[in-house]
């Protein structure tokens, strides 16, 4: 549609700005180059604004932990609301009352004079102002010296009619001296902002409502000061903890939801008053500054760091918190919004830092209260999505401050040496740990299986196994990787452990043969070790001579003889065996052998000095017969009718 005759330009008229522009102060054909900025710490240094703190009210919520709340001592008042009946809009009388408590004492103890509380309903500011007295009351009987009768209170909002508003602002900017009460509090609901003239505040209440234009405006009312006033002046912010929550858990709670905003507030207005929280004091020592001098009220604690010039902003809490929490709080949820598990993380690899100086986290670590947080595996789930460049560069440097690890190689490596260790602790200081075995749910058998296989690639190759990690191993265990079977292995620290358990008094001699130890066939292997002794490796007969086992020489030579022995083939077996059937039958009358029985069978061999001679084998016919028919599929049909002509059913 075309313009209106109201709005519509001249042609001739002079238009440096394009039409879809109505004011802009980026173009420097009409306002010139950005000069100079001043910023928030800048004006502050230059006392043109008044050094402030944030004081954080930690109080339980009456609402969702009733009794917690009780035991502040603070009044109930009743609800009141717009309908007769209290139905609609109703104030939040509880928390109110303990917003007005924790008020009054930080008024008292801070000793300040003006305060000005914000609220986003006009109900609730009428009604914050009209109760203040119940509490002050309340605060005054129970302590009369500390605390005053009366507050002088008021409220204002944009029902008011302007002559009030000026006659409550003037009250406002009275003292003690004019009517006895030292402490005023102005309570205004979207009346005070910019623009209105207003007597200097040196605090505010403020609770994280609003926009970020409307918190910086309300942070403004008490940043204001006459030439030389020298004020102090301060933001409180109460929050409100849910059940379970203790005071100072600011990195897992989200309770302080309202300091995140009015810290997001102040960042807007300047950045540099805020990022400089986050860095982390790895020092220890706080910097200093004017607002710093000021005093710490009872029970509280203060943190702080220094922003461009001298100005410090302090943040106080009721209890004590560290420097380096407030920086990751700052950092977690201020700077960058971050979900609860990233910050439960982050809290605990805080408090191992705290601890051991470093994040060398083993992978098995489990922290927390309970025991039962895995800040091993958050960590190494860091490493990997850090590897994969997956990690948020900030999320980065957070953990950096801390010591962080960052190899993901290393990490994996470091994680299973930690379970090495505990394997190896469990089993006699040996890592002969079998391909399927875990230890606390990590496969350390799979692990030292593929160790093993990378330290047989030669140096330098690609997947050879580094030497420091094969020194690693070999700390906790110098057979990690034997050039004999890992089984033999296995089974020495077996038999080790059995010698260590007798104190080193063991006559192997004597170990009968079917002697079983932590599963494994320890009679028998000690048996086939001392017999087989010419076949092992000579650190093999090391390490059997220092737990006192030794060679047989009977054993060695009975073993020498019988592998002198011709072997006797599958066929031949097959022959033996059915010659022993053909006797059975023949005496029997019938082919159903028990399985334990022996048919002793004659036959005619060579001598020592070559004649012949008869030799009775005691032939296992019984079960020949049963592994016959479990792999008569795999015997020929010869053999199957030899069997069948024997009377064998199943052939």
């Amino acid at each position: 549609a075309p313009p209106s005759r109201a709005v519509r330009r001249r042609e001739d008229a002079h238009q440096p700005l394009p039409e879809e522009l109505a004011v802009s102060m980026d173009d420097q054909r009409v306002y010139g180059p950005h000069v100079y900025s001043l910023g928030l710490a800048e004006a502050i240094d230059r006392k043109l604004l008044a050094p402030f703190e944030i004081v954080v009210l930690e109080l339980r919520d009456p609402l969702g932990d009733r009794a917690a709340a009780e035991r502040q001592g603070v009044p109930w008042g009743p609800g009141v609301g717009e309908e007769e009946d209290g139905s609609e809009d109703e104030v939040p009388a509880a928390r109110i009352a303990a917003i007005q408590a924790g008020l009054v004492k930080t008024v008292v103890e801070r000793g300040l004079e003006r305060c000005i509380t914000f609220h986003s309903r006009t109900i609730e500011a009428r009604y914050f102002s009209e109760t203040l007295n119940q509490t002050v009351e309340k605060l005054h009987f129970e302590n009369p010296k500390k605390y005053p009768p009366e507050f002088w209170a008021q409220w204002l909002s944009g029902e008011h009619e302007v002559d009030f508003r000026k006659e409550v602002i003037g009250d406002f900017g009275k003292g003690e001296e004019d009517d006895g009460l030292r402490h005023r509090i102005v309570s205004q609901c979207k009346v005070l902002g910019e623009g209105v003239d207003i007597p200097n505040a040196d605090s505010v209440l403020l609770q994280g409502r609003g926009s970020m234009v409307d918190i910086v405006q309300a942070i403004g009312r008490a940043l204001r000061m006459q030439p030389g006033e020298g004020k102090t002046a301060s933001l409180i912010v109460p929050v409100f903890l849910k059940p379970g929550e203790e005071p100072g858990d600011i990195l897992e709670s989200d309770s302080y939801g309202p300091l995140v905003k009015i810290l997001t507030a102040l960042r807007s207005h300047d950045a540099r008053v805020v990022e400089a929280l986050a860095v982390p004091q790895k020092s220890g020592k706080r910097t200093k500054g004017r607002s710093a001098e000021a005093a710490v009220g009872p029970g509280e604690s203060m943190v702080g760091a220094g922003g461009g010039g001298a100005f410090t902003l302090p943040v106080r809490f009721q209890t004590p918190v560290d420097e380096n929490v407030l920086a990751l709080f700052i950092a977690s949820r201020v700077l960058v919004g971050e979900t609860q598990l990233w910050r439960e993380g982050i809290g605990h690899a805080r408090r191992w830092f705290e601890e051991t100086g470093g994040l060398d986290v083993p992978y098995s670590a489990l922290v927390g209260e309970n025991g039962n947080y895995p800040l091993g595996k958050w960590l190494s789930d860091r490493r990997g999505e850090n590897a994969a460049g997956e990690l948020a560069s900030y999320r980065v440097e957070m953990l950096d401050a801390l010591g962080m690890i960052w190899s993901v190689s290393d990490a994996r490596f470091e994680a299973g040496l930690d379970w090495a260790r505990v394997w190896a602790k469990g089993h006699g200081g040996s890592l002969a740990a079998p391909a399927r075995a875990s230890v606390g749910g990590y496969a350390i058998g799979t692990w030292l299986s593929e160790l093993r296989a990378a330290a047989q690639v030669p140096a330098g190759e690609q997947g050879a196994l580094a030497p420091e990690r094969r020194r690693a191993l070999e700390e906790i265990d110098p057979w990690w990787c034997p050039v004999w079977p890992v089984t033999w292995q296995r089974t020495y620290a077996v038999a080790r452990s059995w010698w260590l358990d007798s104190d080193g008094l063991v006559d192997w001699t004597r170990l009968l043969t079917d002697t079983v130890f932590e599963g494994e066939q320890l009679g028998r292997w000690v048996l086939a070790q001392r017999a087989g002794w010419p076949d092992l490796e000579e650190d093999q007969r090391d390490l059997l001579t220092a737990i006192g086992i030794e060679a047989d020489p009977e054993l060695v030579a009975a073993k020498a003889a019988a592998e002198a022995k011709p072997t006797v083939s599958r066929t031949d077996r097959f022959q033996q065996g059915l010659a022993a059937l053909a006797q059975f039958v023949e005496r029997e009358r019938h082919a159903r052998v028990p399985r334990p029985h022996k048919e002793p069978v004659e036959a005619v061999e060579a001598g020592p000095g070559g004649e012949d001679q008869v030799v009775v084998h005691q032939v296992a016919l019984g079960s020949f017969l049963n592994n016959a028919k479990a792999r008569r599929a795999k015997l020929s049909p010869g053999q199957l009718a030899q069997l069948a002509e024997h009377g064998v059913e199943w052939a």
